[in-house]
Protein backbone atom coordinates (compact mmCIF):
# COMPACT_ATOMS: atom_id res chain seq x y z
CA UNK A 1 0.00 0.00 0.00
CA UNK A 2 2.91 2.34 0.67
CA UNK A 3 4.18 1.76 -2.87
CA UNK A 4 0.73 2.43 -4.29
CA UNK A 5 0.45 5.62 -2.24
CA UNK A 6 3.87 6.79 -3.45
CA UNK A 7 2.99 6.09 -7.09
CA UNK A 8 -0.37 7.85 -6.71
CA UNK A 9 1.38 10.95 -5.39
CA UNK A 10 3.76 10.79 -8.33
CA UNK A 11 0.93 10.65 -10.88
CA UNK A 12 -0.94 13.46 -9.11
CA UNK A 13 2.13 15.70 -9.23
CA UNK A 14 2.58 14.96 -12.97
CA UNK A 15 -1.02 15.85 -13.77
CA UNK A 16 -0.90 19.03 -11.68
CA UNK A 17 2.33 20.21 -13.32
CA UNK A 18 1.00 19.56 -16.84
CA UNK A 19 -2.22 21.39 -16.00
CA UNK A 20 -0.32 24.42 -14.73
CA UNK A 21 1.96 24.40 -17.77
CA UNK A 22 -1.03 24.30 -20.12
CA UNK A 23 -2.53 27.29 -18.34
CA UNK A 24 0.68 29.30 -18.52
CA UNK A 25 2.11 28.70 -21.98
CA UNK A 26 -0.79 29.55 -24.32
CA UNK A 27 -1.15 33.03 -22.88
CA UNK A 28 2.56 33.76 -23.13
CA UNK A 29 3.61 36.01 -26.00
CA UNK A 30 6.87 37.14 -27.52
CA UNK A 31 5.17 39.85 -29.58
CA UNK A 32 6.92 43.18 -29.63
CA UNK A 33 5.38 46.27 -28.13
CA UNK A 34 3.75 48.70 -30.59
CA UNK A 35 6.73 51.04 -30.26
CA UNK A 36 9.18 48.21 -31.02
CA UNK A 37 7.05 47.03 -33.93
CA UNK A 38 7.02 50.42 -35.63
CA UNK A 39 10.68 50.95 -34.84
CA UNK A 40 11.80 47.71 -36.49
CA UNK A 41 9.24 47.31 -39.28
CA UNK A 42 10.48 47.62 -42.83
CA UNK A 43 8.70 50.26 -44.87
CA UNK A 44 5.71 49.02 -46.86
CA UNK A 45 5.67 51.15 -49.97
CA UNK A 46 2.38 52.67 -51.16
CA UNK A 47 1.11 51.77 -54.62
CA UNK A 48 2.70 54.78 -56.29
CA UNK A 49 6.27 53.84 -55.36
CA UNK A 50 6.95 50.72 -57.40
CA UNK A 51 10.63 50.69 -58.41
CA UNK A 52 10.37 47.99 -61.09
CA UNK A 53 7.89 46.43 -63.45
CA UNK A 54 5.69 44.32 -61.17
CA UNK A 55 2.94 42.37 -62.90
CA UNK A 56 -0.46 43.49 -61.61
CA UNK A 57 -2.03 40.18 -60.60
CA UNK A 58 -4.00 41.61 -57.70
CA UNK A 59 -7.42 40.28 -58.68
CA UNK A 60 -6.04 36.87 -59.59
CA UNK A 61 -3.90 36.69 -56.45
CA UNK A 62 -6.94 37.13 -54.26
CA UNK A 63 -8.86 34.48 -56.17
CA UNK A 64 -6.01 31.98 -55.96
CA UNK A 65 -5.39 32.64 -52.27
CA UNK A 66 -9.05 32.15 -51.41
CA UNK A 67 -9.15 28.91 -53.41
CA UNK A 68 -6.29 27.53 -51.32
CA UNK A 69 -7.61 28.91 -48.01
CA UNK A 70 -8.73 25.66 -46.41
CA UNK A 71 -7.12 23.67 -43.59
CA UNK A 72 -4.80 21.24 -45.39
CA UNK A 73 -2.88 19.30 -42.73
CA UNK A 74 -0.77 16.40 -43.90
CA UNK A 75 -3.09 13.80 -42.40
CA UNK A 76 -6.14 15.12 -44.26
CA UNK A 77 -7.71 14.51 -47.66
CA UNK A 78 -7.57 18.29 -48.16
CA UNK A 79 -3.84 17.91 -48.80
CA UNK A 80 -4.65 16.03 -52.02
CA UNK A 81 -7.37 18.54 -52.93
CA UNK A 82 -4.90 21.40 -52.59
CA UNK A 83 -2.33 19.64 -54.75
CA UNK A 84 -5.04 19.10 -57.36
CA UNK A 85 -5.89 22.82 -57.37
CA UNK A 86 -2.26 23.81 -57.85
CA UNK A 87 -1.90 21.36 -60.75
CA UNK A 88 -5.16 22.60 -62.28
CA UNK A 89 -3.88 26.19 -62.33
CA UNK A 90 -0.58 25.12 -63.87
CA UNK A 91 -2.30 22.99 -66.51
CA UNK A 92 -4.68 25.83 -67.42
CA UNK A 93 -1.67 28.08 -68.09
CA UNK A 94 0.19 25.30 -69.99
CA UNK A 95 2.98 25.42 -67.41
CA UNK A 96 5.07 22.21 -67.53
CA UNK A 97 5.19 20.24 -64.29
CA UNK A 98 5.81 16.76 -62.92
CA UNK A 99 4.98 15.21 -59.56
CA UNK A 100 7.22 13.31 -57.18
CA UNK A 101 5.57 10.80 -54.88
CA UNK A 102 7.07 10.04 -51.50
CA UNK A 103 6.12 8.42 -48.20
CA UNK A 104 4.72 10.78 -45.60
CA UNK A 105 4.60 9.94 -41.88
CA UNK A 106 1.38 11.86 -41.46
CA UNK A 107 1.30 11.90 -37.64
CA UNK A 108 5.05 12.10 -37.12
CA UNK A 109 4.97 14.82 -34.45
CA UNK A 110 2.24 13.08 -32.45
CA UNK A 111 3.77 9.60 -32.61
CA UNK A 112 7.33 10.67 -31.82
CA UNK A 113 6.39 12.99 -28.95
CA UNK A 114 4.05 10.38 -27.43
CA UNK A 115 6.82 7.77 -27.66
CA UNK A 116 9.18 10.16 -25.86
CA UNK A 117 6.52 10.76 -23.20
CA UNK A 118 6.11 7.01 -22.68
CA UNK A 119 9.88 6.66 -22.29
CA UNK A 120 9.81 9.46 -19.71
CA UNK A 121 7.08 7.68 -17.74
CA UNK A 122 8.96 4.38 -17.89
CA UNK A 123 12.05 6.20 -16.62
CA UNK A 124 9.94 7.41 -13.71
CA UNK A 125 8.94 3.81 -12.96
CA UNK A 126 12.61 2.73 -13.15
CA UNK A 127 13.55 5.46 -10.69
CA UNK A 128 10.71 4.45 -8.40
CA UNK A 129 11.88 0.81 -8.49
CA UNK A 130 15.53 1.84 -7.99
CA UNK A 131 16.84 0.39 -11.29
CA UNK A 132 19.58 2.84 -12.36
CA UNK A 133 20.76 0.94 -15.45
CA UNK A 134 17.25 0.65 -16.81
CA UNK A 135 16.63 4.33 -16.04
CA UNK A 136 19.85 5.29 -17.87
CA UNK A 137 18.92 3.19 -20.91
CA UNK A 138 15.49 4.82 -21.09
CA UNK A 139 17.00 8.27 -20.72
CA UNK A 140 19.51 7.67 -23.53
CA UNK A 141 16.73 6.29 -25.73
CA UNK A 142 14.90 9.63 -25.65
CA UNK A 143 17.48 11.86 -27.42
CA UNK A 144 18.39 8.93 -29.67
CA UNK A 145 14.76 8.73 -30.80
CA UNK A 146 14.54 12.48 -31.43
CA UNK A 147 17.82 12.61 -33.34
CA UNK A 148 16.89 9.61 -35.49
CA UNK A 149 13.45 10.98 -36.35
CA UNK A 150 14.13 14.72 -36.67
CA UNK A 151 17.81 14.99 -37.67
CA UNK A 152 18.48 11.72 -39.53
CA UNK A 153 14.94 11.35 -40.94
CA UNK A 154 14.76 7.69 -39.91
CA UNK A 155 11.14 6.74 -39.04
CA UNK A 156 11.91 4.70 -35.92
CA UNK A 157 8.34 4.91 -34.61
CA UNK A 158 6.56 7.32 -36.96
CA UNK A 159 6.22 4.58 -39.62
CA UNK A 160 3.08 3.40 -37.80
CA UNK A 161 1.06 6.09 -39.64
CA UNK A 162 2.12 6.55 -43.26
CA UNK A 163 0.55 7.67 -46.54
CA UNK A 164 1.58 8.74 -50.02
CA UNK A 165 2.02 12.42 -50.80
CA UNK A 166 3.52 14.39 -53.65
CA UNK A 167 5.75 17.31 -54.48
CA UNK A 168 4.84 19.36 -57.55
CA UNK A 169 7.85 20.37 -59.65
CA UNK A 170 7.69 23.04 -62.36
CA UNK A 171 10.64 23.35 -64.75
CA UNK A 172 11.58 26.06 -67.22
CA UNK A 173 14.75 24.97 -69.00
CA UNK A 174 17.19 27.28 -70.77
CA UNK A 175 18.79 26.30 -74.07
CA UNK A 176 22.33 26.38 -72.66
CA UNK A 177 21.99 26.53 -68.86
CA UNK A 178 24.90 27.55 -66.66
CA UNK A 179 22.95 27.41 -63.39
CA UNK A 180 19.71 26.21 -61.82
CA UNK A 181 17.62 28.48 -59.62
CA UNK A 182 15.14 26.68 -57.37
CA UNK A 183 12.24 28.47 -55.66
CA UNK A 184 10.27 26.54 -53.05
CA UNK A 185 7.09 26.87 -50.99
CA UNK A 186 5.10 24.28 -49.05
CA UNK A 187 1.38 23.81 -49.65
CA UNK A 188 0.51 21.89 -46.48
CA UNK A 189 -0.78 23.69 -43.38
CA UNK A 190 -0.80 22.90 -39.69
CA UNK A 191 -2.82 23.69 -36.59
CA UNK A 192 -1.12 23.54 -33.21
CA UNK A 193 -1.88 24.24 -29.58
CA UNK A 194 0.96 26.80 -29.50
CA UNK A 195 2.37 29.09 -32.17
CA UNK A 196 6.04 29.09 -33.29
CA UNK A 197 7.24 31.38 -30.52
CA UNK A 198 5.42 29.57 -27.73
CA UNK A 199 6.59 26.16 -28.98
CA UNK A 200 10.18 27.39 -29.05
CA UNK A 201 9.85 28.20 -25.35
CA UNK A 202 8.69 24.65 -24.64
CA UNK A 203 11.40 23.01 -26.75
CA UNK A 204 14.16 25.14 -25.23
CA UNK A 205 14.00 22.98 -22.10
CA UNK A 206 14.62 19.69 -23.93
CA UNK A 207 18.39 19.58 -23.45
CA UNK A 208 18.22 20.77 -19.81
CA UNK A 209 15.60 18.08 -19.18
CA UNK A 210 18.09 15.38 -20.18
CA UNK A 211 20.47 16.77 -17.58
CA UNK A 212 17.61 16.63 -15.09
CA UNK A 213 16.99 13.00 -16.06
CA UNK A 214 20.68 12.17 -15.61
CA UNK A 215 20.50 13.64 -12.12
CA UNK A 216 17.61 11.30 -11.36
CA UNK A 217 19.69 8.34 -12.57
CA UNK A 218 22.56 9.38 -10.28
CA UNK A 219 20.16 9.69 -7.34
CA UNK A 220 18.83 6.19 -7.99
CA UNK A 221 22.37 4.83 -8.17
CA UNK A 222 23.22 6.46 -4.84
CA UNK A 223 20.01 5.22 -3.27
CA UNK A 224 20.69 1.66 -4.40
CA UNK A 225 24.41 1.53 -3.60
CA UNK A 226 24.61 3.54 -0.43
CA UNK A 227 21.05 3.26 0.90
CA UNK A 228 20.60 7.00 0.91
CA UNK A 229 17.38 8.91 0.23
CA UNK A 230 15.45 6.45 2.36
CA UNK A 231 13.68 9.02 4.50
CA UNK A 232 10.24 10.41 3.80
CA UNK A 233 11.40 13.96 2.96
CA UNK A 234 14.00 12.60 0.51
CA UNK A 235 11.41 10.37 -1.16
CA UNK A 236 9.08 13.33 -1.58
CA UNK A 237 11.85 15.39 -3.19
CA UNK A 238 12.72 12.58 -5.60
CA UNK A 239 9.07 12.00 -6.47
CA UNK A 240 8.63 15.69 -7.22
CA UNK A 241 11.77 15.67 -9.38
CA UNK A 242 10.43 12.70 -11.35
CA UNK A 243 7.03 14.38 -11.63
CA UNK A 244 8.61 17.51 -13.13
CA UNK A 245 10.54 15.42 -15.66
CA UNK A 246 7.48 13.45 -16.74
CA UNK A 247 5.28 16.54 -16.75
CA UNK A 248 7.70 18.38 -19.03
CA UNK A 249 7.66 15.58 -21.59
CA UNK A 250 3.91 15.48 -21.26
CA UNK A 251 3.93 19.16 -22.20
CA UNK A 252 6.17 18.39 -25.20
CA UNK A 253 3.71 15.72 -26.32
CA UNK A 254 0.86 18.18 -25.84
CA UNK A 255 2.72 20.83 -27.88
CA UNK A 256 3.55 18.44 -30.73
CA UNK A 257 0.47 16.25 -30.78
CA UNK A 258 -2.25 18.39 -29.26
CA UNK A 259 -3.55 19.25 -32.73
CA UNK A 260 -5.73 16.14 -32.57
CA UNK A 261 -7.73 17.88 -29.82
CA UNK A 262 -8.49 21.02 -31.86
CA UNK A 263 -11.97 21.04 -33.45
CA UNK A 264 -12.30 21.46 -37.20
CA UNK A 265 -13.81 24.94 -36.96
CA UNK A 266 -10.63 26.17 -35.23
CA UNK A 267 -8.19 24.75 -37.78
CA UNK A 268 -5.69 27.12 -39.39
CA UNK A 269 -6.18 27.78 -43.11
CA UNK A 270 -2.49 28.68 -43.45
CA UNK A 271 -3.23 31.83 -45.44
CA UNK A 272 0.28 33.21 -44.83
CA UNK A 273 2.02 30.00 -43.71
CA UNK A 274 2.45 29.13 -46.50
CA UNK A 275 -0.49 30.02 -48.74
CA UNK A 276 0.97 33.40 -49.67
CA UNK A 277 4.20 31.77 -50.81
CA UNK A 278 2.33 29.20 -52.93
CA UNK A 279 0.38 31.98 -54.63
CA UNK A 280 3.63 33.89 -55.20
CA UNK A 281 5.17 30.93 -57.02
CA UNK A 282 2.00 30.37 -59.04
CA UNK A 283 2.16 34.00 -60.18
CA UNK A 284 5.85 33.65 -60.97
CA UNK A 285 5.14 30.52 -63.04
CA UNK A 286 2.48 32.40 -65.00
CA UNK A 287 4.84 35.33 -65.58
CA UNK A 288 7.64 33.10 -66.85
CA UNK A 289 5.30 31.11 -69.08
CA UNK A 290 3.95 34.32 -70.61
CA UNK A 291 7.43 35.67 -71.22
CA UNK A 292 7.21 38.49 -68.69
CA UNK A 293 10.33 37.21 -66.92
CA UNK A 294 13.37 36.21 -68.96
CA UNK A 295 15.21 33.15 -67.67
CA UNK A 296 18.40 33.81 -69.66
CA UNK A 297 20.90 31.01 -69.11
CA UNK A 298 19.18 29.75 -65.95
CA UNK A 299 17.10 26.63 -65.52
CA UNK A 300 14.21 27.63 -63.26
CA UNK A 301 12.60 25.10 -60.90
CA UNK A 302 9.53 25.92 -58.83
CA UNK A 303 9.00 23.38 -56.07
CA UNK A 304 5.71 22.99 -54.18
CA UNK A 305 6.29 20.62 -51.26
CA UNK A 306 4.08 18.67 -48.88
CA UNK A 307 5.19 17.48 -45.46
CA UNK A 308 7.02 20.66 -44.46
CA UNK A 309 4.98 21.06 -41.30
CA UNK A 310 5.88 17.55 -40.11
CA UNK A 311 9.65 17.82 -40.30
CA UNK A 312 10.34 18.88 -43.88
CA UNK A 313 9.51 15.49 -45.38
CA UNK A 314 8.73 16.72 -48.91
CA UNK A 315 11.95 18.72 -49.18
CA UNK A 316 13.89 15.78 -47.76
CA UNK A 317 12.46 13.47 -50.43
CA UNK A 318 13.23 15.97 -53.20
CA UNK A 319 16.84 16.57 -52.13
CA UNK A 320 17.56 12.86 -51.69
CA UNK A 321 16.15 12.14 -55.15
CA UNK A 322 18.41 14.84 -56.64
CA UNK A 323 21.46 13.41 -54.91
CA UNK A 324 20.71 9.98 -56.39
CA UNK A 325 20.58 11.35 -59.94
CA UNK A 326 23.55 10.68 -62.16
CA UNK A 327 24.99 12.98 -64.77
CA UNK A 328 26.40 16.47 -64.65
CA UNK A 329 24.07 19.30 -63.69
CA UNK A 330 24.75 23.04 -63.53
CA UNK A 331 25.36 24.67 -60.12
CA UNK A 332 22.16 24.98 -58.11
CA UNK A 333 20.84 27.34 -55.42
CA UNK A 334 17.57 27.75 -53.52
CA UNK A 335 15.32 30.64 -52.59
CA UNK A 336 12.75 29.30 -50.13
CA UNK A 337 9.60 31.27 -49.34
CA UNK A 338 8.06 31.32 -45.85
CA UNK A 339 5.32 33.59 -44.50
CA UNK A 340 5.35 35.66 -47.68
CA UNK A 341 2.41 37.96 -48.22
CA UNK A 342 1.78 39.37 -44.77
CA UNK A 343 2.47 42.96 -43.71
CA UNK A 344 5.93 44.45 -43.54
CA UNK A 345 9.09 44.57 -45.57
CA UNK A 346 10.97 41.59 -46.95
CA UNK A 347 13.24 39.76 -44.53
CA UNK A 348 15.60 36.81 -44.82
CA UNK A 349 16.04 34.11 -42.20
CA UNK A 350 19.64 33.98 -41.01
CA UNK A 351 19.66 30.30 -40.02
CA UNK A 352 17.64 27.15 -40.60
CA UNK A 353 17.73 24.00 -38.49
CA UNK A 354 15.62 21.32 -36.85
CA UNK A 355 16.96 19.88 -33.62
CA UNK A 356 20.73 20.05 -33.23
CA UNK A 357 22.44 21.82 -36.11
CA UNK A 358 21.51 25.15 -37.69
CA UNK A 359 22.85 26.19 -41.09
CA UNK A 360 23.51 29.78 -42.13
CA UNK A 361 21.91 31.46 -45.14
CA UNK A 362 24.31 31.78 -48.06
CA UNK A 363 25.74 35.34 -47.98
CA UNK A 364 26.07 35.50 -51.77
CA UNK A 365 22.37 34.73 -52.22
CA UNK A 366 21.46 37.23 -49.51
CA UNK A 367 23.39 39.94 -51.33
CA UNK A 368 21.82 39.16 -54.70
CA UNK A 369 18.26 38.92 -53.38
CA UNK A 370 18.86 42.17 -51.43
CA UNK A 371 19.76 43.91 -54.69
CA UNK A 372 16.49 42.64 -56.22
CA UNK A 373 14.50 43.75 -53.17
CA UNK A 374 15.97 47.24 -53.32
CA UNK A 375 15.37 47.48 -57.07
CA UNK A 376 11.69 46.63 -56.65
CA UNK A 377 10.84 48.26 -53.30
CA UNK A 378 13.62 50.76 -52.61
CA UNK A 379 14.08 49.22 -49.16
CA UNK A 380 16.95 46.88 -48.19
CA UNK A 381 16.22 43.38 -46.98
CA UNK A 382 16.48 42.84 -43.22
CA UNK A 383 17.60 39.88 -41.11
CA UNK A 384 14.79 37.94 -39.48
CA UNK A 385 16.28 35.39 -37.08
CA UNK A 386 16.21 31.60 -37.48
CA UNK A 387 13.63 29.06 -38.55
CA UNK A 388 12.99 25.36 -39.18
CA UNK A 389 11.95 25.14 -42.82
CA UNK A 390 12.54 23.35 -46.12
CA UNK A 391 15.79 25.20 -46.79
CA UNK A 392 17.43 23.11 -44.05
CA UNK A 393 17.38 20.00 -46.24
CA UNK A 394 19.09 21.86 -49.08
CA UNK A 395 21.65 23.44 -46.75
CA UNK A 396 22.46 20.08 -45.19
CA UNK A 397 23.19 18.78 -48.72
CA UNK A 398 25.58 21.67 -49.37
CA UNK A 399 23.22 23.61 -51.67
CA UNK A 400 23.44 27.41 -51.20
CA UNK A 401 20.09 28.54 -49.81
CA UNK A 402 18.20 31.32 -48.14
CA UNK A 403 14.62 31.73 -46.92
CA UNK A 404 12.76 35.00 -47.45
CA UNK A 405 9.33 36.29 -46.45
CA UNK A 406 7.63 39.34 -44.95
CA UNK A 407 8.21 40.60 -41.44
CA UNK A 408 4.55 40.84 -40.41
CA UNK A 409 5.18 44.22 -38.83
CA UNK A 410 3.18 46.23 -38.04
CA UNK A 411 0.91 43.39 -37.01
CA UNK A 412 1.45 39.94 -35.54
CA UNK A 413 5.06 39.66 -36.70
CA UNK A 414 6.13 36.01 -36.57
CA UNK A 415 3.54 35.06 -33.96
CA UNK A 416 0.06 33.62 -34.42
CA UNK A 417 0.86 30.97 -37.03
CA UNK A 418 -0.62 27.45 -36.86
CA UNK A 419 -3.82 28.95 -35.50
CA UNK A 420 -6.88 31.01 -36.32
CA UNK A 421 -4.83 34.22 -36.62
CA UNK A 422 -3.35 32.92 -39.88
CA UNK A 423 -6.46 33.96 -41.80
CA UNK A 424 -7.24 35.76 -45.06
CA UNK A 425 -7.46 39.02 -43.08
CA UNK A 426 -3.71 38.69 -42.50
CA UNK A 427 -2.85 38.53 -46.22
CA UNK A 428 -1.36 41.61 -47.87
CA UNK A 429 -1.88 41.13 -51.61
CA UNK A 430 0.26 44.14 -52.44
CA UNK A 431 3.20 42.41 -50.74
CA UNK A 432 2.59 39.24 -52.76
CA UNK A 433 2.71 41.40 -55.89
CA UNK A 434 6.00 42.90 -54.77
CA UNK A 435 7.46 39.48 -53.92
CA UNK A 436 6.63 38.24 -57.43
CA UNK A 437 8.44 41.28 -58.80
CA UNK A 438 11.44 40.66 -56.54
CA UNK A 439 11.77 37.03 -57.69
CA UNK A 440 11.48 38.06 -61.32
CA UNK A 441 14.14 40.72 -60.88
CA UNK A 442 16.36 38.20 -59.07
CA UNK A 443 16.09 35.74 -61.98
CA UNK A 444 16.91 38.42 -64.55
CA UNK A 445 19.90 39.62 -62.52
CA UNK A 446 21.97 36.60 -63.61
Amino acid sequence: MKSLSFFARLIFCCILTIFLAILIFPVSSCAQSPQEEYGTAAVLLPDGQKRANVSDFRGDLKQWEEALAIPRPNHSEALYATAAKIKAYLAAWRVPYVTQEFTLQQHKMLVVSFAAFVLAMLLGVAVFRKKPLLALALLLAMPALLIAEFELFVPVVSWVAQKRAENIIVSFNAAAPVRELIFAAHYDSKTDIFDHIQRARVYWFMIPSFGWGLLLVVLVFLARKYSVLGGRPERIVVSLAVAVFIAYWGLVAYAMGGYVLIPEERQSIGAVDDGGAVVTLLALAKDIQEGKVGVGQSNITLLFTAGEEINLLGADAYVKARLREKGKRPPVSLINLEVAGQNGGIVYLEKSGVFLKYYEADPGLVGRIDAAVQAVTGVPIKAGGKVADDSQRFMAAGIPSVTIGNSGLPGYGMTGFHGEKDSLQRVNYRNIELMVGVLGRYIESY
